[in-house]
């Protein structure tokens, strides 16, 4: 175990290793509940980065807990972030990749083991840099965006101090999943967050998260009903604990369960259609989503993991009017899969492809530069019901395969340390040169990178179900 001062003697680290060096739980904000987030600046003596900070308010879910995460280190104050870096002095800045956990803006921490950066760091020769940001009715009651400025703050921090770690303030990309994936998406679109960025790469990105003002509004009386009170200061009263079962019980009562608590698009911190901002930012952008997202919802219910054809058509007439034709449509797209995989199947598109296929296509019309990526290789545990699941790509872009606790979910082999080497270098490539390595999105031909046991560029995939879902979208905005 060695000691390490950064560059500008104000923090000190502790390294395992000679290569690369981890200073973690560094504070970069303060914030009183429901306030904004202050940018802390610390004292003159050194600050001892040796642990992770507070994790954030949250009552963990399935992912989380088989992740290792617990309530045991949750605090309402939890802004404190974590850097990576190669322990070589270079000659010059590195480039910095700045990530953003997911977990549908409820769950989360930056010291999931996940998302340690020290892999990707030596890797990629960058600068990693992993953040905590509030969460559920803390980051977002109503339409504060507490949770978006928690980033921007953090960002704010990078651009102040990352140099003394070796980085390069003006190479910075912002990558993240799921929520992470569309906060990173929302952060294209933030006028205040542009300034600390130079490209952004969102996996998975849950982009029909977003709320707007009237549902924000709606969020904020159902929480006062559900919490006993009648008024936000009342809010401000109530321990974190009773704060969390409130939440917890508008999440249940809500039609829209997965953006009750989210970024609300409220014409302050994000703009009213921040998706048209998103693909008119001109930054280099990749978006990427997994082939089978939503099985690790679908596979684990009850309700609907055992499905025969006619148990599936019905779980699609919830989801949409013409459930025979999507039958039809995914049966003959997928043809190997099961009833239950089929509905998992739309799910995934509806939930997250058919998103990034509008926002690429969007961009392309605003000629913005793009680049599209599938993740399709399945995990071969569980017996293979995971599929290419949500999730499931992040320990391969963070090189982190290998690490104790990841083969229950990839397993082990030289497949996993193929597709981790291809994976992460994709992204060090984007870090360092501002795009990857395979061609720019042009909607005629759909260029798409596929991870897989063969990592390869295909044109148009999925033509049939892609001409489907830009049908689904024309409809749903005319």
């Amino acid at each position: 175990m060695t000691t390490v001062i950064s560059l500008d003697g104000s923090f000190v680290a502790q390294s395992q290793d000679n290569d690369v060096l981890a200073y973690k739980g560094i504070r970069y904000a303060t914030a009183d509940r429901f306030e904004p987030p202050i940018a802390y600046r610390p004292n003159d003596e050194p600050y001892e980065a040796f642990e992770y900070g507070s994790s954030p308010m949250q009552t963990p879910g399935m992912l989380e807990l088989l992740l290792g995460l617990t309530e045991e280190n949750n605090n309402e104050d939890c802004l404190f972030l974590n850097i990576y870096t190669p322990a070589k002095n270079s000659s010059e800045p590195l480039p910095v990749l700045f990530w953003i956990y997911g977990g549908a803006f409820v769950n989360g921490s930056s010291s999931i083991a996940w998302y340690d950066g020290s892999n990707l760091a030596r890797s990629a020769n960058a600068v990693v840099v992993t953040i905590n940001y509030r969460l559920g009715v803390f980051g977002f009651l109503g339409s504060t965006n507490l949770g978006l400025l928690d980033q921007i703050c953090a960002l704010k921090w990078v651009n102040r101090n990352i140099a003394a770690f070796g980085g390069d303030t003006e190479n910075v990309t912002i990558f993240g999943e799921s929520a992470g994936g569309a906060s990173v998406v929302a952060l294209l679109a933030a006028r205040d967050a542009q300034p600390y960025f130079a490209k952004a790469w969102a996996m998975s990105p849950s982009i029909g998260q977003y709320s707007n003002i009237e549902r924000s509004k709606q969020q904020v009386n159902d929480l006062l009903v559900h919490a006993g009170v009648s008024s936000e200061q009342e809010l401000r009263q109530l321990s974190s604990s009773a704060l969390l079962i409130a939440q917890q019980k508008v999440i249940d009562h809500s039609n829209e369960q997965f953006s009750a608590f989210a970024p609300t698009q409220d014409d302050v911190v994000l703009p009213l259609d921040l998706l048209d901002a998103a693909a008119k930012n001109p930054k280099p952008f990749v978006i990427g989503t997994n082939k089978d997202e939503s099985r690790l919802w679908v596979m684990f219910d009850p309700n609907e993991n055992q499905l025969d054809e006619l148990g599936a058509v019905k779980a699609l007439s919830t989801r949409a009017a013409n459930a025979s034709d999507i039958w039809s449509l995914y049966k003959s797209s997928r043809p190997t899969y099961g009833p239950s995989q089929i509905v998992a199947a739309y799910d995934s598109d509806a939930n997250f492809r058919k998103h990034a296929w509008n926002l690429l296509k969007t961009r392309e019309e605003n000629a913005c530069p793009s680049w599209s990526y599938w993740f399709t290789w399945p995990s071969p545990t569980f017996d293979g019901l995971l599929g290419s699941c949500h999730a499931l790509d992040i320990p391969f872009f963070f090189a982190n395969e290998a690490i104790a606790g990841a083969d229950v979910i990839i397993g082990s082999g030289e497949t996993q340390t193929m597709l981790s080497s291809v994976a992460a270098k994709s992204l060090a490539q984007f870090a360092h040169a501002g795009e990857p390595d395979w061609p720019r999105y042009k909607t005629n031909d759909r260029p798409t990178y596929v991870f897989d046991e063969d990592c390869r560029l295909e044109q148009q995939p999925d033509d049939d179900l892609y001409d489907y879902w830009i049908q689904v979208l024309v409809n749903e905005t005319s």
